[in-house]
Parts: structure tokens; sequence; C-alpha cells
């Protein structure tokens, strides 16, 4: 991301020196001087930590709606590099205002715009960049500009569908932890204190147990802190490339969890090829661009077997079939429609978007008593650690 370092002077004589974004130097100048009530005296560029631009993120309404400000300048006859720099000017500092500084410079410089927003695979993915880039080739750049936001509401709206599956279990594991972690710290060592100072020394295996766990907790509280970061640890190393397929072909496995993941997978499957099969990119391609959105290794896969499949001149509901990993009523669609699979693909982005809405609130529902479940236990076990031992003393005094 470029930066500006600005040695400024005010109206009332005081120096100062800002580190802003900006477009260029005269854009800078300008800003300072309207907002910051500041006259510049130097500026100079400060250079940029490699690798920041791959790694440059940006959220998804903010760039939903600057994409709308682009079509909408696009097809009212604004010249790009001037659009792209309104962009650039109006952006919050920051990320945004660094991404389409980047742009800007790009397209003044090479007369691309999908070359210079290409080196941020996560504001723009590959899938989107190869839209912009069919619709720039044939002149039609605002209706690539819309295909792409288009597709990352689409996208977005899949992700926010995975997250809310999330929460739930989320919250009731957090919820726990932090009522394990008080009730262990605070509420049981004073209550074993009150019993041991009335002269309680045998208790039952219940209260035992969490006397046990409460006391490890005290005296290890390090180790007590680390253990809600360890179901962290475990799913980052999931996550990995390396362990990424078992878990994958494991959740999978799962009688509730595998419709969810079926229905997402399909869902940014279909909606992608769609995107790029209607910007007229080959099958070949769009197939390829699936498998980087796909978002589960088995299915990743499986659709590397049908462009392997396609490239040795097999159709692609044969490549699907093959595949074996696909649903049924998938293969029969994609075989019946060979000669329209830009539509096809849209009638099944269209059904799996909403089935992925409906599935994850059936899995959300049978989570949930599991759930209720486990919570009542433990407080049903906590109140007999309590109560145990008041009516064990109560019955010694009778």
């Amino acid at each position: 991301m470029p930066l500006y370092r600005a040695k400024c002077v005010g109206r009332s004589g005081r120096r100062s020196t800002l580190t802003l974004d900006a477009v260029d130097m005269a854009s800078l100048s300008r800003h300072v001087e309207s907002h910051g009530k500041a006259f510049v005296i130097s500026i100079r560029r400060v250079s940029g930590r490699a690798g920041a631009r791959a790694r440059s993120r940006m959220p998804g309404p903010m760039l939903i709606a600057a994409l709308d400000s682009l079509e909408l300048m696009l097809a009212n006859g604004v010249r790009v590099n001037t659009a792209l720099r309104t962009l650039a000017e109006c952006a919050p500092a920051g990320a945004a205002r660094g991404f389409w500084t980047e742009v800007v410079k790009g397209v003044e410089e090479t007369g691309c715009l999908g070359e210079s927003i290409r080196p941020f695979p996560r504001i723009l993915n590959d899938s989107m960049v190869g839209v912009i880039t069919a619709h720039e080739a044939a002149g039609r750049l605002s209706e690539g500009v819309r295909h792409a936001r288009n597709y990352a509401a689409q996208m977005m709206a899949i992700r926010r569908e995975a997250a809310r599956g999330l929460a739930y279990p989320a919250l009731v594991c957090a919820v726990g932890f932090g009522a394990f972690g008080v009730l262990c710290t605070f509420t049981l060592p004073r209550f074993s204190k009150m019993l041991h100072d009335i002269g309680v020394v045998k208790t039952n295996w219940v209260t035992g147990f969490f006397f046990g766990v409460s006391d490890l907790v005290v005296r290890h509280p390090v180790l007590a802190a680390l253990a809600p970061a360890v179901p962290v640890g475990l799913a980052w190393l999931a996550s990995m490339p390396r362990f990424r397929p078992m878990l994958d072909r494991l959740v999978l496995r799962l009688p509730f969890v595998r419709g969810v993941v079926e229905a997402l997978a399909m869902a940014r499957v279909c909606v992608t090829y769609r995107a790029l099969s209607e910007s007229g990119i080959r099958v070949v391609e769009a197939l390829e661009a699936c498998v980087a959105v796909a978002g589960n290794a088995v299915y990743s896969r499986a659709l590397e077997a049908v462009v392997a499949a396609v490239r040795g001149n097999s159709s692609v509901g044969e490549g699907f079939e093959r595949a074996g990993v696909f649903a049924p009523e998938v293969v029969l669609a994609i075989k019946s429609g060979e000669g329209s699979l830009p539509q096809v693909f849209g009638r099944l982005a269209e059904y799996y978007s909403s089935e992925s809405k409906h599935r994850v609130a059936v899995a959300v529902g049978m989570i949930e008593p599991a759930m209720l479940i486990l919570v009542l236990v433990w407080v049903f076990g906590v109140a007999l650690a309590v109560v145990l031992p008041v009516v064990e003393v109560v019955n010694q005094v009778h």
C-alpha cells in the first residue's frame, strides 16, 4: 500500500508530520490543505512491506458498494482511471484507499484493469478477475464490473450462511468456558474451604471430581488459560494444506454436517461457473476456477477429475458422473443440459443457495438440543457437587 509522509505547518505556525495513503502527492497535498487546515512543506513516499498486496483485505459490503459506484460511473461514460481515482479519493483511509490507489497506478501504467487487480487475491479472487478481464477485452467493462459485483454479493451470502451455522456452537462453547473458569476459580474453592473449616473430610465422587478440577485450575492457571486455545489450535492445524483433506473427508462423514457442506460447496461451484461462463470464459477454465472456490478438498479433487475428463474429450456430464461425489440430480441435470450449461448451473446455483439456508437451519436445529443437554448436565453436576455435601452435613448433625 503506498504511503506518503508529509511535513506540514498549521495556520498557527505549529509543525507536524503526517503519514497517509493517497493516490499521488498532489491529491495528498490537497487533502491536507482542505481537511487538515495546514500547508505542506515536503512530501516523500514511504516504501511498504513486501507482500502487502497479497495480504490486503477489504470488508465485503465496502467492496460491493465500491463496485456499484464504479459500474455506475463507467456506464455513464467516465474514463476508467478517472473513476478509479474518484474511488481512491473517497475511500476511507486504510486498506480500501490503499487498494484503489494501487489499482489507479496499475491502470495508468498498463491500461488494463484486470491485470491491475490481480495482485489482490484476498479482495478480488481469480474468478472475479477473470470476469472483469473477459468483459474488458470485449469492450464491456461496466458490464464486467456489474457481473463481478453480483458474484461477490452471492459469495458473501454463502459465506454468511456458513458463519451462521458456526455461530451458535461457538457462542455456547465460549459461554461454557467462561462459566467453567468462574466456577473453578472463585466459587468452588471457597465452598471447598468452607467444608474443610467445618470438618468435612470425605466427600462423594461428584463433589470430589469438581473439587479436583477446581484445584487443578487454581494450581495451574497458565494451563487452564491455555485450555480454551486447544480447540482453536486444533482447528488451525486441521486447516493447514497437509491435514485439510483428512478433515474434509471426516466432515463429510458426519450425518447432519454432510448436507450443509455439500450445499455450500455446490453453491460456490455453480455460482462461480455461471459467472465465468456468462462472461465468455471457456468450460475448462471455468471448471478450474471452481476447483479453487469449492471450499472442500473432496469436491476440489472431484472437480479436478472433471477437468481431466473434459480435457480427455469427455463431456462435462460424463466427468461429473465419473467423479462419484456429486448428487445424482446434479449429474442428471448437467448431462441433460450439455448444450446450455450456463443456464443449468444458474438453476443449480439458485437451488443450492436456497438449499444451503435450509440445511444450515436444520443442522443448527439438531445441534441446539445436544448443546443444551451438555450445558444442563454440566449445571446439574455442579449443583450436585454443591448440594450433596450440605445434605450430608445436615444428616450428620441430626
